[in-house]
């Protein structure tokens, strides 16, 4: 039987997999990947869902990418011996990358997604998916902690 913290953290993370999916369904594979490598060369009009885009949001579309090709998405990448270290951590903890990132640069819209305040009909559906893929890697990533704590 799974626990209610295996549970949280499973379900978590299929959200911000669909949220992942959504998001780069509707800017596009070439403009996800731009997001993060050239976003001068971004469309203006995703440009504008995101309020601009900085530093910050190129990290968390880089989580969403490697959400998507990781064990949790498609299965394209996953841990072990043959990757180098660095890639096997960022594939062992990147919920918790991606948790602090929304926590740090996004946390009341991220709450706002949690906590079922987020009217979902004044966004776009670039901004919802982001937001449900953030709240989404924010809340799988606490489960995975509260899955490790020693009593």
């Amino acid at each position: 039987m799974a626990t209610w913290q295996k549970q949280l953290k499973d379900i978590s993370m299929a959200l911000a997999v669909i949220g992942g999916l959504w998001m780069v369904a509707v800017v596009g594979i070439g403009d996800a990947l731009n997001i993060i490598t050239d976003p001068a060369s971004v469309d203006a009009q995703t440009a504008t869902d995101l309020g601009g885009i900085d530093f910050i949001d190129r990290v968390a579309v880089a989580g969403v990418v490697v959400t998507l090709v990781s064990s949790a998405g498609l299965g394209l990448i996953s841990t072990g011996s043959g990757n180098p270290p660095f890639v096997n951590q960022v594939l062992r903890y990147y919920p918790l990358i991606i948790g602090f990132v929304a926590l740090s640069a996004f946390s009341t819209e991220v709450f706002d997604t949690i906590s079922g305040n987020r009217d979902w009909s004044s966004f776009s559906d670039v901004q919802n998916s982001y937001m449900l893929f953030l709240a989404g890697s924010l809340t799988s990533g606490v489960a995975s902690l509260l899955m490790n704590r020693r009593n």
